[in-house]
């Protein structure tokens, strides 16, 4: 069995934008690695704040092709935010001083029992209850990953 982990909506951004190459490289063998074994978790809220990136720097590009590759991610799940999430990210947020939104995010990746939270915002290999914090930029997946 694979460990799940819970992909932050930076870790999308770095994947489909070109700026940085290095980080857009390692954003995408993360991603790939989750695909390939199906341990990947996202939410609504992941894909709003995507969703909301995409709007505001491809104003050209059709709607119906952005909501086709927003609704393409949610194979990794697409669950709101629940109230029981909201009153963990509360004792969160009391505990590690984490914006709201980031709070939110924690909350529902421990809520579905990740035990890697994949981001560049927080603080790389903090613990919060047996999940671990990584910073997708300073690990590679084959170093974290179990493979049983």
């Amino acid at each position: 069995m694979t460990d799940r982990v819970f992909i932050d909506t930076n870790v999308l951004i770095y994947a489909r934008n070109a700026t940085d190459r290095t980080k857009q490289a390692h954003a995408r063998h993360w991603l790939q690695s989750i695909s390939t074994d199906a341990n990947g978790l996202l939410n609504r809220q992941v894909l709003n704040e995507l969703t909301r990136w995409v709007l505001s720097r491809e104003h050209s590009r059709p709607l119906t092709d952005i909501k086709d590759e927003i609704d393409a991610l949610s194979i990794w799940g697409a669950r709101p935010v629940s109230q029981i999430d909201v009153d963990f990210a509360w004792l969160i947020r009391a505990r590690f001083g984490f914006q709201w939104y980031d709070t939110l995010l924690l909350a529902a990746a421990l809520h579905a029992d990740c035990r890697f939270f994949l981001t560049e915002d927080m603080t790389d290999g903090l613990q919060i209850d047996g999940m671990t914090l990584i910073n997708p930029f300073r690990h590679r997946p084959e170093d974290i990953l179990s493979r049983d």
